[in-house]
């Protein structure tokens, strides 16, 4: 994603509408010159990949990313290789967003939502590595890898799958700590929806606590952040369906839910002690 630009807007697809409608509306956003389309990977519901790639297929420069995929639900080696195939479909449009998801989400599924940070970090520490092509052994608490590399075996000149061009990796993260993360290892942060405006000036503190951590400037992080819009001809109609998302959101995300009541209830103090 370009940093120059302060006029960027991408569009994001919350697991919703179909992926035939999704195509359609990816090629009119690319056309009205949006920067990028973003495809959650959230609740029982379409998967990330499939609606990037035919959205990837249907357009020509429009980047494409996941926001996000979790750490949970594939193995490292196979979220690498996903994006490493869709990079075949996208070259130079395509980006890893990665998240830690939410237990609500994954216990149904059959995932314990333990050690989320630490999985996540592991998750970055090889699939950077794989991305490019090399070897990887790893003993980690999380991910364990022997001698992995990412490699079409089965063509005339054997070759790397997707590892031509470096994959940005941007992480769909709330919590202090997984921020300060994303400063110290990404190359962008993806905010989720609902979050205060009070919330973005303190994570802006952790971007750049995690920035200095790892001896980086804190403006090469890019930061971006959903918001919901449901336009609609009528005013009643378009509220009513940004009310149900809303309280989906907040009913599934609890470090959302916390972050947004949290900055609440400090709010609603000082208007207090200002009366």
């Amino acid at each position: 994603m370009s940093k120059e630009n302060k006029d960027r807007i991408a569009l994001m697809f919350a697991g919703a509408p179909s992926v035939p409608e999704m195509v359609r509306l990816s090629v009119r956003a690319e056309a009205a010159g949006y920067e990028s389309i973003w495809m959650a990977e959230t609740r029982l519901t379409r998967d990330g990949f499939i609606p990037l790639a035919a959205i990837a297929s249907a357009t020509k420069n429009i980047k494409v990313g996941t926001g996000i995929v979790n750490v949970y639900t594939r193995g490292a080696v196979l979220l690498a290789i996903s994006f490493a195939t869709l990079e075949e479909v996208a070259p130079k449009r395509t980006i890893v967003g990665l998240g830690t998801g939410s237990p609500m989400v994954l216990e149904p599924q059959g995932f314990k939502w333990k050690r989320p940070l630490h999985r996540l970090r592991e998750y970055i520490d090889v699939m950077k590595p794989l991305l490019r092509g090399e070897l990887v052994n790893y003993m980690g608490d999380e991910v364990q890898l022997e001698n992995a590399r990412i490699e079409d075996v089965l063509a005339d000149k054997p070759t790397g799958i997707g590892t031509y061009n470096p994959l940005p990796f941007y992480l769909g993260v709330t919590g202090q700590k997984a921020v300060e993360l994303a400063g110290e290892l990404a190359d962008g942060v993806f905010y989720n929806v609902c979050l205060p405006t009070h919330y973005l000036d303190r994570a802006a503190n952790w971007i750049q606590s995690g920035a200095f951590r790892s001896g980086r400037n804190p403006k090469e992080v890019d930061v971006a952040m959903a918001i919901l819009t449901c336009p609609d001809p009528e005013s009643i109609v378009g509220k009513k369906r940004a009310h149900e998302f809303i309280c989906l959101s907040l009913s599934l995300f609890h470090r959302l839910c916390a972050s947004t009541f949290v900055v609440m209830l400090i709010n609603r103090q000082r208007r207090k002690v200002e009366i």
